[in-house]
């Protein structure tokens, strides 16, 4: 992502991050290099958690094996996956109904995130309870 003065067509330049230690929201800030014009951007603390989830890295590089993944979802194909203590829990219908209503291009990651989360509590099933209790406990309000 990259953000334009409008007033003299130039990429902004990243100057800082805010409170993204924190754990809640962040501000970050770009300003033109041409007419120091400055915008700055804040995330709440979700949006802020999937930043992090990502392993993106605001300013700077991004780590390329979580953007690799989501880039092979995207394009179909099957990620690469990560083992985790226990087997796969299995998913019942009433999960499986309110995973689908989520946008098609980020279910996979919604639910490798609430799978990763009921092998570590050692669920064998996701219900919509467990999905609470994963979205409440890791921050992802609204999935």
């Amino acid at each position: 992502m990259k953000f334009v003065c409008q007033s003299d067509n130039t990429v902004m330049e990243f100057v800082e991050t805010v409170n993204a230690e924190s754990g809640g929201s962040m501000s970050i800030t770009f300003q033109c290099p041409t007419c120091g014009r400055a915008v700055a951007m804040v995330t709440n603390a979700g949006e802020t958690q999937m930043v992090r989830s990502l392993g993106v890295t605001i300013g700077g590089a991004t780590s390329p094996e979580p953007m690799a993944m989501i880039r092979s979802a995207l394009s179909g194909q099957e990620a690469p996956v990560q083992t985790s203590a226990g087997p796969e829990p299995v998913w019942s219908e009433a999960a499986l109904k309110r995973l689908a209503a989520a946008p098609t291009f980020v279910q996979g990651m919604i639910r490798r995130i609430y799978s990763d989360y009921a092998r570590q509590k050692g669920y064998t099933e996701i219900t919509p309870a467990v999905m609470s209790e994963a979205r409440d406990t890791l921050g992802m309000m609204g999935m």
